[in-house]
């Protein structure tokens, strides 16, 4: 199965260099630099401006997070 999923990323309150995911239910946390070497830059874009970042994640890309 090759599918994207959702994952919604919002800063983990207090922190500057953590950030939550929520991905199918499961909610994560990871330091920013992972997830930002994960997704690219467009997701810090996202977080410095609007808080939080909604990506479509591929398989590879849920697997790095396991």
């Amino acid at each position: 199965m090759n599918e994207t999923q959702p994952i919604d990323c919002v800063w983990v309150p207090g922190t500057n260099d953590r950030v939550r995911l929520n991905l199918a239910g499961h909610v994560l946390e990871y330091r920013l630099a992972v997830v930002a070497k994960i997704f690219g830059l467009r997701l810090l874009d996202d977080l410095y401006l609007r808080g939080r970042a909604t990506l479509l994640a591929s398989p590879q890309q849920r697997a790095l997070l396991a």
